[in-house]
Parts: C-alpha cells; structure tokens; sequence
C-alpha cells in the first residue's frame, strides 16, 4: 500500500512535463512594433529607398536642356569689335521626352526594389519572431521533460533498490537526461543566435532579449484566396515587386530603344552675338547650326544594342513570370499543407500522445507495464509537442515568403497584434 502510494506520488511530479512552468513575459513586443522599429532603422531598406530617391530626382536632369554657354569673341576687320557671345545647345525636342520617360521608369524600377527589400524585411523579422518563440517553447518543454525524466531515474534508483527493478531502467533514464542536456545546450545556442539575427534586422543593437514566457501567439490564419487572379494558372502577380521592377526596367529599356532612333534627328546650335566695342555701332550677328549624322554607322550599333537589351528584359520578365507562378503555387500548396499540419498536431496528434503517455502512467502505477514502455510514451509525447512548433516556425517562413512574393498581406500576422 505503502509502495502505490509513493508511486502514484512520484508520477504526480511528471505531470509538469506538459504545463510548461515558466516565469510571466517580459519586455514582450509585438510583431507590428518590431517591424514599425526595422521599417525606421534597418540599413538595406534605408538604402534601398535611398537610390529609388536618386533615380527619381534624375527625372527632371533628363527634361532639361545643357547650361547656355556665354563668352566673349573678337573680330578683327581692319578695327577690332569685340562681341558678348550666348550659345544654347537643344537636342531634338523628342528625345527630352524620351530620355524622360526612359528615367522615369527606371526611377519606378527602383521604387519597387525599395518595396520588395521592406517585404523581404517584413518576412525575416515575421520569421525571426515566431523562430524565437518557437525556439522558448522548446526549451520550456524540453526542461520540463528533463525534470520529469529525472523523477522517472529518481523512481527507477529505488525500485532497483528495493529488488523490484533492473539497473537497466536507472541507466536508460540517466542516458535520456544526459540527451536532453545536449538538446537545450543546442536550442539556447540557436535561440541567442536568432535573438542576435532580429537585432541585426531591426538595426537596434541595444534591442532587450524578446521573451515570451506564457505567452501564446496562436496560429496565423492565412487567406489564399486573397493571392488569386485572372492571370495564368489564377495567380495574382500585379503586387509582386519582383515583377513590377522588371517590368518598369523592360519599358526603360523600351524607351532607351525608342531614344537610340531619335538620335538621327538632329540637334540644334543657337549662338547670338551683341557687339560690346569697336565698329560698326549696330553689329549683331545670329546663327543656328544643325548636326550632321556623318558617322552613321555609330548610330547604327547604339540603336541595335538598344534593341538587343529590350529583348533581352522582355525575356526576362517573361521568364520571371513563369518562375513566379511556379514559386507561388508551390508555396500556396505548402501554405496549405503546414495549415493542415498544425491542426492536425492541435486536434489529433498532441491528445493521441498524452492519451497514450497517461495510459502509460495508470499501467505503471498499477505495475502493468514496463519502465521502458513509460519512457517511450513520455518520448513519444515530446517529439509531438516539439513537433508542432517546428511545424509552426516552418508553415510562418513559408507564409512569409508567399507574401512577400506576392507583394500583398495574405495572413493576420500583424492584424493578431493589433486585437
């Protein structure tokens, strides 16, 4: 009686091996603040919006005509007389344009590189986040289960002692703990690494640790629906800053084809010359000069070059399309499955597991079943609760992606911040 009694005991103490007993979150922030903090700070994004504003301050230079040229001349016809000269360069009229309209979407090229580099900022502190939280909850789990496989060696020592167990069961329990030691040194190297990593990312070295203790994130909801179009296949890539800054770069590189033609038409010279001294008292003298394309075979090799790059981005963003809507079908369908994942883990796999571990309990309390039979249903039970983390910190890197791809929000990572 005595025995069962300080079984039923002992076993009492493993049950903290699945409530996770961990001090209250501190100096916890949201997503939408951590990314608010690398919207301001990171130095990519920074720079990236940086040449997006020098190209688009170029627009203007490339509309603009070259400065007049003033001087002075002097004619010498028997008396001197001596000129105030002003001279004005003008290309044709239609390459100003042209040139404008060939810097203007470069300048939008490079406005969509800033926005793809903030998604791309957006996904690696999304993933940096959950990575972190996930990586809390392992390390919560896994102390819980070397404590309660410590009760379990604990229990193992005096049954041995009391000729009612092997030496076995002792050495096998010692072994699982001396594993699980192994494992949180390597979840808290990984854990200090990816706090290092969101500080790199926020551009805030004296970021405070980010601690979630009890605190439960949920899981992110995504709509998929949000991503479909009319396009091929019914992907909506109209969003995606891959494609738009390719795009914006092949009617650049239009245009630059368009201004390599024009530039047979010739140029313009004005000069006009206001006597200053000497004789005669009324001496004004006008010109106008025109280019010439003598060297037309110069010509000749920028207009095809300019061809030659056209169809080389119409190439390429007929390509990138492609690769895109195959990219983004895959990860939808990996979206799809990591979803399906962790509702199985919550509705299935996670209650199967406990049932199975506390079926284990009962039997070896009631002395029905083996010490190693227990070991295995409480090891069964935490590769399920690790599981689903890992399935967590995965399906957020593959959802992060598709949105950042896309160029649109799909999921509430953010929104579940806000409620």
């Amino acid at each position: 009686m005595f025995r069962k009694l300080f079984l039923s005991l002992v076993l009492s103490l493993c049950a903290p091996l699945y409530t996770l007993r961990v001090e209250a979150a501190e100096n916890v922030r949201d997503l939408s603040e951590l990314l608010r903090i690398a919207y301001e700070n990171n130095g990519q994004l920074s720079a990236a919006e940086a040449v997006s504003d020098a190209e688009s301050a170029l627009v203007a230079s490339s509309a603009t005509p070259e400065d007049p040229m003033i001087g002075v001349s002097q004619l010498n016809r028997g008396n001197e007389t001596q000129y105030a000269v002003i001279s004005q360069k003008l290309r044709f009229p239609v390459k100003y344009f042209a040139a404008a309209k060939m810097q203007s979407r470069q300048a939008d090229s490079k406005e969509e590189a800033a926005r793809a580099e903030k998604w791309k900022l957006r996904r690696t502190v999304s993933h940096l986040y959950y990575s972190i939280y996930s990586k809390q909850k392992l390390i919560q789990l896994t102390e819980a289960n070397r404590q309660a496989v410590k009760e379990f060696a604990r229990v193992a020592e005096r049954k041995y002692a009391a000729n009612q167990g092997t030496q076995g069961d002792s050495m096998k329990a010692h072994f699982e703990i001396t594993q699980l030691d192994l494992e949180l040194i390597r979840l808290r190297q990984e854990e200090d690494a990816l706090q290092q990593r969101l500080k790199a990312a926020l551009g805030e070295r004296k970021l405070e640790k980010l601690v979630f203790g009890e605190e439960d994130l949920g899981l992110p909801r995504a709509d998929l629906k949000t991503g479909e179009g009319s396009g091929d296949g019914g992907i909506d890539l109209e969003n995606a800053p891959q494609l738009s800054e390719a795009t914006y770069n092949l009617e650049s590189a239009q245009w630059a084809s368009a201004l390599s033609k024009w530039e047979y038409a010739p140029d313009f010279q004005f000069q006009f010359q206001q006597r200053i001294a000497g004789q005669p008292l009324d001496s004004q003298i006008y010109s106008v000069s025109l280019s010439f394309p003598l060297f037309f075979w110069k010509k000749s090799s920028n207009v095809a070059a300019a061809s030659y790059r056209r169809d080389a981005m119409e190439s390429k963003v007929t390509q990138l399309r492609r690769d895109l809507e195959a990219k983004v079908k895959d990860l939808k369908g990996r979206v799809e499955v990591g979803e399906k994942t962790l509702k199985i883990y919550e509705t299935s796999l996670i209650p199967q597991a406990r049932g199975a571990y506390n079926s284990a309990k009962s039997a070896y309390q009631a002395g029905k079943t083996s010490f190693l039979n227990l070991l295995d249903s409480e090891r069964s039970l935490y590769r399920v609760r690790t599981g689903f983390y890992r399935a967590l910190e995965s399906f957020v890197a593959d959802l992060t992606e598709l949105e950042a791809e896309l160029g649109i929000a799909v999921s509430d990572l953010e929104k579940k911040d806000e409620n």
